[in-house]
C-alpha cells in the first residue's frame, strides 16, 4: 500500500515578489515627491526681504532712490529689480522706465519688465519685481532709480509695522537679486508638477502593490502551516 503524496508546501514566492516591488514603486515615488517639491520651493521667490523691511538672503542689494549704486558684475548675467512696500497701505509705484543702467563702456543697458513676475511678502513688508536688465559684459554697471512724481517708498514713509517701532531702521525700496527667465521658470515648474503627479501615483501604487503582496504573503504562511497546497 501506498504512502499518500505530502501536500506540496504553499510558496510564498510570488508573494515576496509583489511585496518587494511594491516597496520599490514606494521609494520611486517618494523620491520623486522629494524633486517635485524641492523644485518648487527654489522657483518660489524667498528671502527677497526680512520681516524688518531689509535685504533678505536671497537678494544682492538693496537700492535707494535717486541714488548711484555700482554693480560689479562678472558678465553674462541678468539682474532683477524688486520694489518693497509697506504692507497692506504701500503702493507699489515703479516700471522699468524709472531705472537707468549705464554699463562699463559708458553707454545705457536696456532695461525691461521681468521674464516672470514675482512677489514676496513677509511680516508688513511685500516686494514685487519690477524690471530686469542683462549685464552682457564684465565691469562695473551704474544704476540710478528715479520715481516719478509723488512716489512714496518705505523708507520715506515708514509708519511701523507689527513687532517694529518708528525709530527701527529705516526699510529699503527696492533690492536685486539674480535675474530669473521664463524657459527655466517653467522647466522648474514642469519638473516641480510632474514629481509630484508621479510621486502621489507611484505611491497610490506601490502602497497597493505592498498591501496585496503582505495580505498574500500572510495567506501563503497560513497555508503552509496548515499543510495545504498554495493555488500559486
Amino acid at each position: 500500500m501506498h504512502s499518500p503524496i505530502p501536500p506540496k508546501p504553499a510558496s510564498t514566492t510570488g508573494p515576496k515578489i509583489l511585496t518587494f516591488s511594491g516597496i520599490a514603486v514606494l521609494l520611486l515615488g517618494i523620491v520623486a515627491l522629494i524633486v517635485g517639491i524641492t523644485t518648487m520651493v527654489s522657483n518660489l521667490p524667498l528671502n527677497i526681504i526680512t520681516a524688518q523691511g531689509q535685504p533678505g538672503s536671497a537678494a544682492l542689494t538693496a537700492l535707494t532712490m535717486s541714488e548711484e549704486f555700482e554693480l560689479s558684475s562678472a558678465g553674462g548675467l541678468s539682474y532683477d529689480l524688486w520694489e518693497v512696500q509697506q504692507s497692506p497701505t504701500g503702493q507699489f509705484g515703479l516700471e522699468p522706465d524709472t531705472v537707468s543702467v549705464i554699463g562699463p563702456d559708458g553707454n545705457s543697458v536696456a532695461v525691461e519688465p521681468t521674464e516672470v513676475s514675482g512677489s514676496s511678502s513677509v511680516g508688513g513688508f511685500k516686494a514685487q519685481s519690477f524690471a530686469s536688465f542683462s549685464a552682457a559684459k564684465a565691469g562695473s554697471y551704474t544704476i540710478v532709480i528715479t520715481p516719478g512724481p509723488g512716489y512714496s517708498g518705505p523708507s520715506t514713509n515708514f509708519s511701523g509695522t507689527e513687532g517694529l517701532s518708528a525709530d527701527s531702521p529705516a526699510p529699503v525700496d527696492a533690492v536685486m537679486t539674480e535675474g530669473s527667465d521664463f524657459s527655466s521658470f517653467f522647466t522648474g515648474l514642469f519638473t516641480s508638477v510632474g514629481g509630484i503627479i508621479v510621486g502621489v501615483f507611484a505611491l497610490l501604487v506601490g502602497g497597493g502593490l505592498t498591501i496585496g503582496g503582505i495580505a498574500w504573503w500572510i495567506n501563503a504562511n497560513g497555508r503552509r502551516k496548515r499543510g495545504f497546497t498554495a493555488g500559486v
